[in-house]
């Protein structure tokens, strides 16, 4: 594949037009956008959006959902550089600008796409890596620290295990259906597994962000919640498993960042998988934030979180001793 036949966010300006609509100090202005890359991956080509910081004492990996990329999540990215920390975000298979294989067009795909990704930006610094997921990014975070076993910590704002009556009904556009659906899923994914049908159909992606506008324009995006979908990426993300149940999870700690008026995905969807986990955990609720979390004042308390979640990731300490306890969680 030649570099000239890739695509590139300079090029695509749907990301554009809503970063007005985000805090100042996460805008993708001019000169505070991130370095784009290409990643070859098992036939594919990944596009990457980094922070570079060559200083940088860790490596943050930034996990999208099924109604995002990459792109969607680098103000964040912005944010995380501006303390001292380089930041990757991947566009999964299937999302943003990515070239893949139709047959890597699955959740459980995405799983070893951020498990191979940690493992070469680990090589690549010799760094420890930390995990950041947002929506089902959360649960792909987890799922990528228990199958890799490299992620210094995971961080997400969702741990919503689709396993669970309560997800699958709030992910769902129409739940009634969806209960009517999802046992005929298996079969439909080895009859038509290669259908593809609009994101939106299945979830509730209006409920992505507060802000109707930013819901609109997020929903609207060809490569990220206006995306079409194969009913095998589907099936695949209703029927994962985690290689290591939160039970017996202590690899590292994990952040719960939730957003506090998140319409979407509550944090009833959440608590059941998070207070599960057995090893050190902190939850921490975002107030005011929806599911995109970028309201004030959630997403300053969002940072303090973060920063000082990996702040202990960075020394010497093996992770899973710097956090002594599990944090106090609210009812």
């Amino acid at each position: 594949m030649r570099i000239d036949e890739r695509g590139s966010y300079a090029r695509f300006d749907h990301w554009r037009k809503y970063q007005r609509l985000l805090p100042d100090r996460i805008r993708l202005s001019e000169g505070r956008e991130p370095t784009e890359g290409w990643w070859s991956w098992r036939g594919a080509e990944i596009h990457l959006d980094r922070f570079t910081a060559p200083a940088a004492p860790l490596t943050v990996v930034m996990l999208h959902g099924a109604g995002g990329c990459g792109r969607l999540l680098a103000p964040f990215g912005l944010m995380l550089q501006a303390h001292g920390y380089e930041v990757v975000l991947p566009d999964l298979p299937g999302y943003g600008l990515s070239l893949v294989p139709t047959e890597l067009f699955a959740y459980d795909r995405w799983v070893d796409c951020a498990t191979d990704l940690v493992e070469a930006e680990t090589r690549r610094t010799g760094r420890p890596v930390a995990l950041f997921g947002m929506s089902v990014g959360g649960y792909l975070a987890y799922l990528t620290a228990a199958q890799g076993r490299k992620a210094a910590g995971v961080i997400a704002t969702t741990l919503a295990d689709p396993r669970l009556p309560i997800v699958r009904d709030q992910f769902a556009r129409h739940p009634r259906l969806n209960r009517a659906i999802t046992p005929l899923l298996p079969l439909l994914a080895n009859l038509v597994g290669d259908m593809r049908l609009p994101i939106k159909w299945f979830s509730n992606m209006k409920r992505i962000a507060n802000n109707p506008e930013i819901a609109r324009l997020l929903c609207d995006d060809p490569v990220g919640g206006g995306n079409r979908v194969p009913l095998r990426f589907m099936r695949s993300l209703l029927a994962i498993r985690p290689v290591i149940e939160p039970e017996d999870f202590d690899l590292c700690p994990l952040l719960l960042a939730h957003p506090g008026a998140d319409s979407w995905t509550t944090i009833e969807a959440s608590r059941p998988f998070f207070d599960r986990v057995k090893g050190p955990k902190e939850l921490v609720m975002l107030e005011n934030c929806g599911h995109l979390p970028i309201d004030e004042p959630g997403i300053n308390r969002l940072e303090e979180a973060i920063v000082a979640f990996l702040r202990p990731l960075t020394q010497s300490t093996p992770p899973n001793e710097s956090l002594q306890h599990t944090a106090p969680v609210p009812n």
